[in-house]
């Protein structure tokens, strides 16, 4: 069966609409990793519209993340091959193409921690590995920080990463058949950020902020069911639950100031 287009994730930022070829084709794989907003460049495909202002600085950190998390998860889990293969053949770009909205708001980056993840997956140092993935979210964590969002835009980054969870498992996944494994992972990464953070969201000490990421977690409840491994063949013959949790958490982010 003819593979489907992919959704096209469309970011409306200028400083997003880098080139993802060129030098960042030409810089060595063991100092970068294939993540960015210039994901969002990818053409000839339908449409996902993603927030603006702090709430899209913290979606694009959740391009990292996600696929610092889908490599972690592969390595640890014993398939190293493949997790060096989505680390090298991921159609996301490279940390240099995010270098400008770090330096926008002044956020620290995580070149250090960036490079110092993907040496440890390609030497096969299993403790460096989980060493380097507690060290990068650290970091992604001190660069959110920086954005200074609001409640409201917190929130609106689930959304985003759900959102584009949605649309990758469309592009991943026919009729309950894995027929993109990139995209099949990178659909989990999404989720698996946006859990993350409602977590995180949960735990806050503001009382109305912790109910509010209690609440975008009850929208995510039973969905890593869609997901019986990053390795698996199969999914989902019904991936709604993607985008209906994506449409709820948009509601409760806007019930925030």
């Amino acid at each position: 069966m003819p593979r489907k287009p992919r959704p096209r994730l469309v970011d409306p930022k200028p400083w997003a609409i880098i080139a993802a070829t060129g030098l960042a084709m030409a810089a060595p794989v063991a100092l970068m990793l294939h993540a960015s907003p210039a994901h969002a460049t990818e053409a000839g495909e339908a449409g996902v519209v993603l927030s603006e202002g702090a709430s899209a600085f913290l979606t694009r950190l959740g391009y990292f993340e996600g696929t610092y998390r889908i490599i972690a998860a592969l390595y640890l889990g014993g398939d190293r091959a493949l997790a060096r293969e989505h680390m090298e053949l991921s159609h996301h770009a490279f940390y240099e193409d995010f270098e400008p909205a770090l330096a926008e708001i002044a956020a620290p980056g995580f070149a250090a921690e960036n490079a110092a993840f993907v040496q440890a997956v390609m030497a096969e140092d299993d403790a460096g590995v989980t060493a380097a993935l507690d060290a990068v979210l650290a970091a992604l964590g001190r660069n959110a920080e920086a954005a200074g969002a609001t409640p409201r835009e917190l929130l609106m980054s689930v959304r985003d990463l759900m959102a584009l969870a949605a649309a990758e498992y469309e592009g991943g996944v026919t009729d309950g058949r894995v027929e993109a494994g990139m995209e099949f992972r990178d659909s989990w990464g999404f989720y698996e950020t946006a859990r993350g953070r409602a977590e995180a969201l949960a735990a806050a000490a503001d009382p109305t902020l912790a109910k509010a990421g209690a609440d975008a977690l009850e929208q995510l409840a039973g969905i890593d069911a869609l997901y019986p491994a990053l390795t698996s063949s199969t999914g989902s013959t019904d991936p709604s639950p993607l985008a209906a949790a994506a449409a709820w958490i948009e509601i409760i982010a806007l019930r925030q100031k």
